[in-house]
């Protein structure tokens, strides 16, 4: 079978670097929420997908152990846009 007809959602980090281009997660802490749903998509579609024991989970796996860093990376940037966001509607 296809990708597709096995994942029914999909997402992949490509996308997810777009959308936090675009602004479109949103902010604060609604977009640190969708931004975590998504990494935890793509996951949950690659084990979906993929042989289990393969380099593909190997490589998620790996994936996930970077995952406090990351995240916390990413939660830091979508904070800092939210706090200068506010700045400038307070003082505009």
């Amino acid at each position: 079978p296809g990708y597709y007809d096995i994942v029914k959602k999909p997402m992949d980090f490509g996308t997810m670097k777009k959308k936090l281009q675009k602004g479109d997660y949103g902010d604060g802490s609604t977009a640190m929420s969708a931004l975590y749903a998504d990494f935890l998509l793509v996951i949950d579609n690659c084990i979906l997908y993929n042989d289990e024991g393969g380099d593909v989970i190997d490589e998620a796996a790996r994936i996930v152990s970077f995952l406090p860093e990351t995240f916390a990376s990413a939660c830091v940037a979508i904070a800092n846009k939210s706090s200068k966001r506010s700045r400038q509607r307070k003082s505009g």
